[in-house]
């Protein structure tokens, strides 16, 4: 395992940027740890629409992040780095390195870098071929971070250690990444004068910030104003919440994952075994778990309310709803699997007897894999926002000029980046996070290889459509 370094990162919160040294000195300490005072975490929801039929309204959903500050993101990160390499011993001696695959470096069979979604839903697929007539059983945790007992927790993070009772500074680390405490980070911005009433070009008021985001200061404020403003005043009453709870961790912490992947340790094994009893396998990405066994159908249904309820007893607190699972069946039939819904729901528990086999942001249908409709559909949703914007910004700028003209002198190989190829893609594809759409695709094209064939159609007129939206969008403004 390498070794640990700090990554102070520079992002707009309550602490001042440290060095690397600094943030290295404090993180290591366990003495100075156990008597850390750690800041609220800045807490925003991050929205999307859920993808529906065409026809149909998606429901909204917002999941809750909440982001530590500079120092506090280290000490999370160091002590998550002490506490894998038990974790990842564990897994070796269980028999689960294969089968636990997220927030995880797992190096890929070829070398070349760790695994992404796009291998491991590879894996999935070579997994149901290999088994000929089977079926696989789809299940989705609710809630999976925020339903976290934190007995329990403590208990997982002691065993991982070998110890009965936590150090002092772990103890620390324990109480801050489960009693945590959070400031909505529109609150906080309020409180601070960068967020507020303003008066639009139309003369109306309405919420926004106050001032460029980029020159809202990374250190929010000084440690008297955090007190005044933030915590308590004569004046104010205090915006900081506390997780009285005695369940949930923050999903964005630099720890959280790693916690959450030790809690569901025993419910690991029992997937296991069970599934090895069939002569199948598993993987778990987070709260994401597939069961492939060559088993029939009747079992399958049996089976997948056998799991649903030993999550109850491996995993205290947690659930697995009836709606969130799907069930599949694969039968070779020539030279090919063809394979039948038996059982799926919708977000409303609506039965969805023709719902496709999906996994990590694809979907095989037996002998090929495509990128599942909810990404395409969010794609499409993200270029006509994209188009929007651009068209309303190049519509003022070049004020009084035809469609054709704004057109002419408007960079739309610009726009297209957003979503299309980016220069140096060798350099590039390594790292998931400089990746566009469009990387995405070449890298599944060629992870996938014949299997993934229909992608390279399903994608090949995102050019076209980029420029017929934008074009769209001109004429709706001039």
């Amino acid at each position: 395992m390498k070794a640990w370094t700090a990554t102070v990162r520079r992002y707009p919160h309550f602490d001042p940027v440290i060095s690397t040294a600094e943030a290295e000195a404090v993180a290591t300490d366990p003495s100075r740890v156990a008597t850390h005072t750690f800041y609220p975490f800045l807490k925003y929801d991050e929205g999307w629409t859920a993808y529906a039929e065409k026809g149909k309204k998606g429901k909204r959903k917002d999941r809750p992040i909440r982001f530590a500050a500079r120092l506090d993101s280290c000490i999370f990160s160091y002590y998550r780095h002490l506490l894998s390499v038990p974790y990842e011993a564990l897994l070796e001696a269980e028999g689960l390195s294969e089968s636990v695959i997220a927030y995880r470096r797992i190096p890929k069979t070829s070398g070349g870098g760790g695994q992404s979604n796009i291998d491991f839903a590879l894996s999935a697929v070579q997994a149901i071929q290999s088994q000929g007539d089977c079926c696989t059983i789809s299940l989705d945790i609710s809630s999976f971070f925020e339903t976290l007992d934190h007995q329990r927790l403590r208990d997982v993070w002691a065993d991982l250690l070998g110890v009965s009772r936590l150090p002092a500074d772990h103890f620390k680390v324990f109480k801050a990444i489960t009693r945590y405490a959070y400031v909505d980070v529109v609150e906080a911005y309020t409180r601070l004068g960068y967020y507020g009433d303003k008066t639009d070009r139309h003369g109306k008021s309405r919420p926004g910030f106050l001032m460029s985001r980029k020159t809202i200061p990374v250190q929010l404020c000084d440690g008297r104003t955090f007190q005044e403003k933030i915590a308590r005043s004569a004046i104010q009453h205090s915006i900081i919440k506390v997780n009285d709870l005695g369940v949930g961790v923050p999903q964005g912490a630099p720890l959280s994952d790693l916690l959450a992947n030790a809690y569901l340790t025993e419910f690991d094994k029992y997937l296991r075994d069970i599934s090895s009893k069939l002569g199948g396998k598993f993987l778990r990405y987070s709260d994401d778990i597939l069961v492939i066994v060559p088993i029939a159908e009747a079992d399958a249904i049996k089976l997948e309310i056998d799991i649903r309820g030993a999550i109850a007893a491996y995993g205290k607190g947690l659930v697995i709803k009836e709606e969130k699972s799907a069930i599949h069946r694969f039968e070779v039939d020539g030279g090919r699997q063809i394979y039948r819904t038996i059982k799926a729901s919708d977000k409303e528990g609506n039965s969805t007897p023709n719902k496709p086999f999906e996994y990590l942001g694809f979907r095989y249908n037996g002998k090929h894999v495509f990128i599942r409709d909810k990404t395409m559909s969010n794609l499409y949703r993200k270029v006509a926002s994209v188009c929007r914007a651009t068209a309303i910004r190049q519509a003022k700028r070049y004020s009084g000029k035809s469609v054709h003209d704004i057109l002419a002198v408007t960079d739309i190989e610009q726009v297209i980046q957003a979503f299309g190829p980016v220069k140096n893609f060798k350099a590039k594809s390594a790292d998931y996070r400089a990746w566009t759409f469009t990387t995405y695709v070449k890298r599944a094209l060629k992870t996938m290889g014949p299997l993934g064939k229909p992608i390279a159609r399903q994608t090949s007129n995102l050019r076209r459509a980029i420029h017929k939206r934008l074009e769209q969008e001109l004429k709706r403004l001039v």
